[in-house]
């Protein structure tokens, strides 16, 4: 209720509070020369106090009753219409609350409802200790955090600018003004963070000794508590820092190996490299892969419903796929959802399923009318994007008709990173300034192409071929395009290359081992690994493949290497 002041305000010029109610504790006096003022933010109310009959107006405080913030100096005024509550303070006793009125500043008279409201929020509203939470404060919607103060209720001590630092654990409560409007009251939670101790790191390797001759690798897992922290994790070899986790090496000796992460450090391993005989050849394969393991042989059935006739390119990518996601696997990676994997059956009609189950989605996922290609499928398939059909002529190959991309949500961040995309020996059709001896060489994403080129002959294109085939193993496995014809214009044939042996002493490809969906088209139906001979068809420089005897012999037109997860690098 207003309290209405006469015989003070009239006769001193101020008007006092006094409790209604006898008190016989000794209280300041709190005196105001008005009790109602035009909210102008220029008319004002002037505050007096008086302790046991003194004038003690130099010693004492004025309070806001509702937030006990106090005012600077003895006058108050404000632009926003309302009751406005205050007490005055002497020490520390405290008078009786008073009551002072702000009206409109069109003279209407009585109190009227604060429109004005200032909010006040905090992000994040739990932290842990020492760490800094951020304040937002606003009125009607509008941002003002810049022209506002923000106080801490405990002592009503305003903090500088718009973040607090916790120094301690516990509940932190905190208001804003702006003008002469509060705000809300938010808590600020804080807890203390409690640190384990970092369990201890161990590194292995998948072989303790390799051969020194650039080709022949080891590759070192860390583990924590069980858990596969390579990727955290820092490895050193011979105290340098090794890029990657994977280790190859043309310098003989012996080499000592260990993990750093954080404070954490492994074991040590000792790597011996070998020195590499001048004579003899040496057997790679894809990582995982062995003469009887680890590699898939996805066979065309010759019939069906779209036929399946053109689709060699998808059962070189199902197989190129399946094993890229096995890689993934053993890392200790989950495959995203929408991912296909696994096995169909190894025995079937000419119209049940196939070896995998990835090659059942390309044949129902796309129009296999007509052949197509490696690098557009791979692609579609990971990350729902094809490379424009820049290798067919308009309307001859095939077309997908779903959008694909079964990796697209995590493939930037979690799996590109850890990918080899930097395959040396790359030239864009086109751009010019790029050579490489008439090399028909495109890029995309981690796999290229390597095709017809006329400028290396003889040996020296077979050593070029031999190098690419190198390459794509060091990072992980390839396709390769074949053509039925000594002059690369017959029928053109995509096939999976899992494996190469070379001549240590030249340096040439000698032998590779394939996996052909045209193999084995009748039943019974296995999965077979061919083994072919590597020479150059010295009429024509074509890099030569025999010893298999459905062809008899085949011709390589390009190399499609394939970065596995975390291989080589």
């Amino acid at each position: 209720m207003r309290k209405i002041l006469f015989m003070l305000l009239a006769i001193a010029g101020f008007v006092a509070c006094d409790s209604k109610e006898p008190s016989f504790e000794l209280k300041p006096q709190l005196l105001v020369d008005k009790a109602e003022i035009i909210a102008n933010g220029e008319d004002c109310v002037t505050f007096a106090v008086k302790f046991d009959g003194k004038d003690v107006t130099a010693d004492a405080t004025i309070h806001f009753a509702d937030t006990h913030e106090a005012l600077e100096g003895m006058t108050f005024k404000t632009k926003y219409a309302g009751e406005y509550e205050f007490y005055a303070q002497y020490g520390s006793a405290k008078s009786e609350v008073w009551q002072v009125y702000a009206k409109e500043d069109n003279n209407t008279p009585g109190p009227e409802p604060q429109d004005k409201e200032l909010k006040l929020t905090v992000e994040p509203a739990t932290i842990y200790v020492a760490e800094s939470a951020t304040f937002k404060v606003e009125l009607d919607g509008n941002d003002v955090t810049a022209d506002a103060t923000i106080y801490l209720e405990e002592g009503n001590v305003a903090i500088e600018g718009d973040t607090y630092t916790a120094p301690a654990e516990g509940d932190y409560i905190f208001y804003a003004k702006y003008e002469d409007v509060t705000s809300n009251k938010v808590t600020l939670n804080v807890n203390k963070k409690v640190v384990e101790e970092e369990k201890p790191i161990k590194i292995v390797a998948t072989e303790t000794t390799i051969m020194a001759n650039g080709v022949d690798s080891t590759k070192f897992t860390v583990t924590q508590d069980g858990a596969n922290v390579t990727d955290k994790s820092t490895i050193y070899v011979n105290d340098s820092i090794l890029n990657g986790s994977r280790f190859i090496t043309t310098t003989p000796g012996t080499y000592i190996v260990y993990a750093v992460k954080g404070e954490q450090k492994s074991n040590e391993l000792t790597i011996t490299a070998e020195e590499v005989a001048s004579t003899g050849k040496s057997i790679v394969f894809a990582e995982g892969v062995t003469l009887t393991s680890g590699w898939y042989d996805v066979n065309k059935k010759g019939a069906g419903d779209n036929g399946d006739i053109n689709m060699c390119w998808a059962a070189a990518s199902s197989n190129m796929i399946q094993w890229f996601q096995d890689r993934y696997k053993a890392a200790g990676k989950t495959l995203p959802a929408g991912a296909t994997d696994g096995l169909g059956v190894t025995s079937y009609t000419n119209y049940g399923p196939y070896e995998l189950e990835l090659m059942n989605v390309f044949h129902s996922e796309w129009d296999n009318s007509r052949g197509g290609h490696m690098q557009e499928a791979i692609p579609w398939y990971f990350e729902g994007r094809l490379n424009g059909g820049e290798f067919a002529s308009p309307n001859t190959q095939a077309v997908p008709k779903t959008a694909g991309g079964y990796w697209k949500s995590i493939w930037d961040t979690e799996v590109f990173p850890y990918i080899y995309h930097g395959y040396e020996n790359v030239i864009v059709p086109g751009v010019e300034g790029l050579d490489l001896k008439n090399l028909y060489i495109t890029i995309f994403n981690n796999y290229y192409l390597w095709g017809n080129g006329t400028s290396y002959q003889g040996t020296e294109r077979l050593a070029e071929f031999s190098k690419l085939v190198v390459e794509s193993f060091k990072y992980g496995m390839a396709g390769l395009t074949v053509n039925l014809g000594a002059n690369l214009n017959a029928v053109s044939h995509a096939v999976t290359l899992w494996g190469y042996e070379i001549d240590n002493a030249t340096g040439l490809v000698t032998r590779l081992w394939i996996s052909d969906s045209d193999d084995l088209m009748s039943e019974p139906k296995t999965q077979l690994l061919n083994e072919y001979n590597v020479s150059i068809d010295e009429g024509k420089s074509h890099i030569k493949l025999t010893g298999n005897t459905r062809y008899g012999a085949c011709y390589v037109v390009s190399i499609h290497p394939f970065a596995g997860y975390g291989v080589g690098i």
